[in-house]
C-alpha cells in the first residue's frame, strides 16, 4: 500500500534532493555546555529524528557570533568559534550516517536576548522599543524540576529596552551571519537557515508594528525585509551556490503568540514578492497553524500565498500531526515539505510511524521530551543532565 505518495517522494530544493518531504523543525532545548559548545546528548537527539526517517534535519537556533547582542539564551549552541565548530561536526556525520539532510539555523535574538547572556549591555532591535514578554522556560517549577535544576529561586526575566541598530551596525550583523554560516559548512552542514521568524531580530524588521525606521530598512513591505535580504545576500557569498539557505517567516512570536500582519494575506504576499529572486532556496511558514492566516478577509492560508508571490518552495510548519494532514498541505498547495515540531519530540520514529498507514495513538506534548528525549545511545549513554547552575542574578 501506498500511502502518502506525496509525502514520502523526493523533492529539490537549491542543488540537493531531499528523500523525503518531512523536516525536523527547529526547537529550542538549551541543552549546550554554558559556552555554547554542542555535546554528544544533542548529536544522539538529532541522530535519533534522523534515523527515524526525517528527510532533513533542522537545528534549534544557534547564535552565529558572541557580538551585538546576538545570543539570545542561557545554554544555547553556538557556532561562533572553532570549539563550537569542531563540536558539531559529530552531530553532522551522525545524520548524514542516516541518510538525512542536516541544516544548522542561524539567528539573532535582538530585542528578546535573555539580559543575562548580555553582560549588562542593552539589547539591540530594528527600532528602539521594549518587549512586554519574558525569556522562555525559566518561570515554572515544573521546568526547572525537568532540567534537574537545583537553584530554588526561577524567576521571570523581563526584558530590557533595545537600542536601534545603525546601518552601520546591520552590516555587521549580517556578516556575522555570513561568518557563522561559514563555520557551519566547516561543521559539515548542507546548509543554513536564517531565522527571521518567532520573535527575533530579522522578524523584529519584518513586523511593521516593532520596525518603526523611516530609513530604507522600514517603512513597507520591501524595506522591512530588505535587511533579511542583506543577510542572505552575504551568507551566499559566504558559502557558496551548493549550499541550502532557507529564510524562516511567522507572524508570532515568543513574545507575541497571537500576533498578525496588517493587511494579513495582502502584507505576505507583498513580502513575497519582495523575496522574489533574493538568496534564498526556500521559504520556511512556522505557525500553530497552517491554515490558520489570521485574516478575517481572507480564508487562504499564509504559506500558499507565500509560495506564489515568492516562486520559491516553502516548508511549512504548524499544526501538522499526522501523515493525512501531512499530505493536504502538500497537495493543496500549502508546502513543498512539511517541518514537524512537537511530534518530533515525543515521537522521533513519526516518518516511519506514519508510512505504516496503521491507526496510532499520539501521545499528548509534553516539556520532558525536550530535556529527556529519545536518544541514539550509540552516540550518547548514559543521559546525565548536569545542573548548569544558572544564575538567578541579573544586571
Amino acid at each position: 500500500m501506498d500511502v502518502h505518495k506525496t509525502l514520502f517522494s523526493p523533492v529539490k530544493i537549491g542543488k540537493h534532493t531531499i528523500k523525503n518531504r518531512i523536516a525536523m523543525a527547529p526547537l529550542t532545548r538549551q541543552m549546550a555546555e554554558a559556552d555554547g559548545s554542542p555535546t554528544d546528548e544533542m548529536a544522539a537527539y538529532y541522530a535519533r529524528r534522523a534515523r527515524g526517517g526525517f528527510g532533513m534535519i533542522i537545528t534549534e537556533g544557534t547564535y552565529e557570533e558572541d557580538k551585538l547582542g546576538c545570543k539570545a539564551y542561557l545554554s544555547q549552541p553556538g557556532i561562533a568559534n572553532k570549539k563550537h565548530v569542531k563540536g558539531w561536526t559529530k552531530t553532522t556525520k551522525a545524520v548524514h550516517e542516516h541518510g538525512a539532510t542536516a541544516i544548522m539555523q542561524l539567528m539573532h535574538g535582538g530585542r528578546v536576548s535573555d539580559p543575562r547572556v548580555l553582560g549588562g549591555k542593552a539589547p539591540v532591535s530594528a527600532s528602539a522599543t521594549q518587549s512586554g514578554g519574558w525569556t522562555l522556560y525559566t518561570d515554572s517549577d515544573y521546568e526547572r524540576q525537568i532540567r534537574n535544576v537545583k537553584n530554588k529561586m526561577w524567576p521571570k526575566v523581563t526584558f530590557n529596552k533595545a537600542r536601534e541598530l545603525t546601518v552601520k551596525e546591520l552590516e555587521k550583523v549580517a556578516q556575522g551571519f555570513a561568518d557563522g554560516a561559514a563555520r557551519a559548512v566547516d561543521a559539515g552542514f548542507d546548509g543554513v537557515e536564517i531565522h527571521g521568524a518567532n520573535g527575533y531580530l530579522l522578524w523584529q524588521f519584518i513586523t511593521p508594528k516593532i520596525n518603526q525606521r523611516t530609513d530604507e530598512f522600514g517603512g513597507s513591505p520591501e524595506n522591512n525585509v530588505r535587511f533579511g535580504r542583506m543577510v542572505c545576500e552575504k551568507v551566499r557569498k559566504a558559502i557558496g551556490k551548493e549550499k541550502l539557505i532557507t529564510l524562516r517567516l511567522s507572524q508570532d512570536g515568543v513574545d507575541d503568540f497571537v500576533g498578525a500582519w496588517p493587511g494579513g494575506v495582502e502584507y505576505a504576499r507583498a513580502i513575497g514578492n519582495a523575496l522574489r529572486g533574493a538568496e534564498i532556496d526556500a521559504l520556511h511558514w512556522s505557525s500553530f497553524g497552517w491554515r490558520d492566516n489570521r485574516d478575517s478577509n481572507s480564508k487562504t492560508p499564509m504559506p500558499n500565498v507565500l509560495k506564489e508571490a515568492s516562486g520559491l518552495p516553502v516548508i511549512t510548519n504548524g499544526g501538522i500531526a499526522d501523515g493525512p494532514e501531512a499530505e493536504s498541505c502538500l497537495t493543496s498547495g500549502g508546502g513543498d515539505m512539511v517541518a514537524i515540531g512537537r511530534q518530533s519530540f515525543t515521537h522521533p520514529d513519526w516518518p516511519y510511524i506514519v508510512r505504516s498507514g496503521v491507526d496510532y495513538n499520539w501521545l499528548p506534548f509534553d516539556r520532558k521530551y525536550v530535556v529527556r528525549p529519545s536518544l541514539d545511545y550509540g552516540i550518547a549513554y548514559p543521559l546525565g543532565l548536569e545542573d548548569p547552575k544558572w544564575s538567578t542574578k541579573f544586571k
